[in-house]
C-alpha cells in the first residue's frame, strides 16, 4: 500500500494571488509571484532565507534565464529583465502591440520552452464573461528592441491561457485553457513552439476536459514519467493525469481551497511546490496564500531547462 502524500507549508507568504512557481536548482531557490501585490518572492530552501522585489504593475509570470542572476518577468504588455543581484527591474525587452488590448488585459502564465523560447499567455480580467486571451512565443534577439512576439493562439482559439509543459522528447507542448477546462497537446517544432499545418490549423488533441466539480485547471507541470500535475483552482487539490489517456492517476487534497500553480523542485526534484491565493468570505483556510510542498512516493519532476538566453547588452 502506497504511503500517504507528505504535505508541508514551506512559505507562509500570504499572497493575494500567488502564481508562477519556478525552481532554480543552480541556486536552490524557489521563485514565485504575487500578481495582485505586484511582487516577486524568492525562497532559498536549504537556509529558509526569503527576499522580495516590488514591481510597478502586476507581474503575471517569471522565467529563468541562462544567467542565474536574471529572470524574465511578464507584466501587462511588457516583458522585462529582472536583475536578482541588484534587485532591479530593467527596461522592457519586448512589448505587445496596443491593438492586442490594453485595458483589462495582462500577461498570465508562461514558461521557457526546452529550446529557449519564452511561451507566454495574455488574459482578459473578465474572462468569465467570455473575453478571450492570446498565446505568444517571444524570442530574445541580440538587440533587446528587436525582440518580438509571435502569436501562437488567437482570441478565436483560446479563452484563458494558463499552465504549460513539454514532453521529454520535446515534440509536444501541453497547455491548459482554464476557460475551457481543458488540457491540450500541441505538436511543436524544434524549439518547442506549437506549429500549424498547411491548412492553418494546429495538430493538436484534447488530453482531458476536467469536470467543473473537480475544480478548474490552472498552473501545470510535468513529472519525469511524463504525467501531468495540475493545480485545481477552487478544488483545493493538485491532480495528476496520464498525458496519453487523460486518466486521473492521483489527486492530493490540500489544506487550502484555492491552489493556483505547481512546479517540481528540491533535492532530486521530489517536492511539488504549490502556490495558493487568498480566500475571501467565511472560514478561510489557515494558511491561504502560502506555498506548500507535496511529496508523493515514487514521483519526481522532469529536469528543468534554463533555456531563455539573454540578449547582448
Amino acid at each position: 500500500m502506497a504511503s500517504q502524500p507528505k504535505i508541508e507549508l514551506v512559505v507562509n507568504s500570504r499572497c493575494i494571488l500567488g502564481e508562477s512557481p519556478v525552481w532554480d536548482e543552480r541556486t536552490g531557490t524557489l521563485y514565485f509571484v504575487d500578481i495582485n501585490s505586484k511582487r516577486l518572492h524568492a525562497f532559498v530552501l536549504a537556509t529558509g532565507q526569503q527576499y522580495g522585489l516590488d514591481f510597478y504593475e502586476k507581474v503575471g509570470t517569471i522565467a529563468p534565464t541562462t544567467d542565474k542572476s536574471k529572470l524574465l518577468a511578464a507584466l501587462s504588455r511588457d516583458v522585462v529583465i529582472v536583475d536578482l543581484d541588484k534587485r532591479l527591474v530593467g527596461p522592457a525587452v519586448a512589448t505587445v502591440p496596443e491593438s492586442h488590448g490594453v485595458e483589462e488585459m495582462r500577461f498570465n502564465d508562461g514558461k521557457a520552452s526546452p529550446a529557449g523560447v519564452f511561451v507566454v499567455g495574455r488574459m482578459h480580467n473578465k474572462w468569465r464573461d467570455n473575453n478571450p486571451g492570446r498565446l505568444y512565443a517571444m524570442r530574445l534577439q541580440s538587440i533587446p528592441e528587436s525582440s518580438t512576439f509571435q502569436e501562437l493562439l488567437t482570441p478565436e482559439e483560446v479563452v484563458l491561457p494558463n499552465g504549460m509543459a513539454w514532453d521529454t522528447q520535446r515534440s509536444l507542448m501541453y497547455f491548459v485553457d482554464t476557460g475551457l477546462s481543458t488540457i491540450t497537446a500541441y505538436k511543436t517544432d524544434g524549439e518547442g513552439v506549437p506549429v500549424r499545418n498547411s491548412d492553418g490549423k494546429h495538430d493538436s488533441r484534447v488530453v482531458v476536459t476536467i469536470p467543473k466539480e473537480e475544480g478548474i485547471p490552472d498552473g501545470m507541470t510535468i513529472a519525469a514519467d511524463g504525467n501531468l500535475w495540475v493545480a485545481l483552482a477552487d478544488g483545493g487539490a493538485v491532480a495528476c493525469y496520464d498525458a496519453n489517456s487523460g486518466k486521473q492517476l492521483h489527486k492530493v487534497q490540500l489544506p487550502v481551497k484555492r491552489p493556483t500553480a505547481c512546479t517540481f523542485g528540491g533535492p532530486g526534484l521530489k517536492q511539488l511546490f504549490v502556490t495558493t491565493r487568498e480566500e475571501p468570505g467565511n472560514n478561510p483556510s489557515e494558511h491561504w496564500g502560502g506555498v506548500f510542498s507535496v511529496e508523493v512516493e515514487g514521483v519526481k519532476g522532469a529536469a528543468a531547462a534554463y533555456a531563455v538566453k539573454l540578449p547582448v547588452q
